[in-house]
């Protein structure tokens, strides 16, 4: 782009040179035809005078004691008049067209030598502005890059705060189903002692297992047996955090249980 930038300015400044030079061609090709023209019209007033007097001198030989002095004499003064005239006419025309001839030189001197001045200084600043040019793409580049990496490694990190919130959720929805399966078996329990409308107080033995305590299911049951609570007698023994962490519920529900079972 930038090349093509540079040779159409030096282009252009070619082409008024050569403007120049063709219009001082023409002014020299018009000096050197009216020098020409002027020379040719010159020698055919003198031939015009030549013919006047040898058509007077014949006209006057015929004619007898013909006088052609005076004639040939105003003949003479006529043409010296338009040959002074021509001469003048010519005169004028040829300093007019050397003063521009003159003029067009000193011009295309002068604008050629601007010319030339605003052309370099183009030309200059056309390289400049390339090297900026193709120092900013560089360093754009380099800034795409880098913004590149940076979005990728924000996506990974991105990523791996979504798996670990995945797992997060995962382990809380267990814990609600846990937690949803005891309160599901303390309601079943729950509903078991409301059908026997008669019985206000159910002493509990200590023998008896461990459902026979209101809020323990059988998946609580096994809950509790598996850390080594069996019995009624287990559970009194046992303090309400160990229970608690057995069967996955609340130290306060815990405390409830033994609660019913030393009553």
């Amino acid at each position: 782009m930038f090349d093509v930038q540079r040779a159409a300015i030096e282009g252009s400044q070619q082409l008024v040179e050569r403007s120049f030079a063709t219009r001082g061609t023409v002014s020299r090709m018009a000096l050197t035809g009216v020098k020409s023209q002027e020379s040719l019209q010159r020698q055919q007033l003198e031939l015009a005078q030549a013919m006047a007097h040898g058509t007077v001198g014949t006209m006057t030989a015929m004619v007898p004691g013909g006088n052609q002095d005076p004639i040939q004499e105003g003949i003479d003064e006529s043409f010296g008049q338009l040959k002074t005239t021509h001469a003048e006419f010519y005169d004028v025309l040829e300093r007019e067209l050397e003063r521009d001839v003159e003029s067009v030189d000193e011009l295309s001197a002068e604008f050629t030598d601007a010319m030339e001045t605003s052309t370099d200084r183009l030309l200059e600043s056309s390289r400049e502005l390339e090297g900026q040019t193709v120092e900013n793409v560089g360093e754009l580049a380099s800034q795409l890059r880098d913004q590149l990496e940076r979005t990728r490694e924000l996506q990974d990190e991105l990523e791996t705060q979504l798996e670990h919130r995945t797992e997060d959720v995962e382990k809380l929805l267990e814990t609600q189903a846990d937690q949803i399966d005891a309160i599901q078996e303390q309601l079943e329990e729950r509903a078991e002692q409301a059908r026997d409308a008669g019985a206000t107080s159910i002493p509990i033995d200590s023998d008896r297992a461990l459902e026979g305590i209101d809020g323990i299911g059988t998946t609580t049951s096994e809950r509790l047996s598996e850390a080594g609570i069996t019995s009624v007698d287990d559970l009194t023994e046992t303090d309400p955090e160990t229970v608690a962490e057995a069967a996955e519920v609340s130290t306060s529900q815990a405390r409830e249980w033994i609660d019913q079972a030393e009553a």
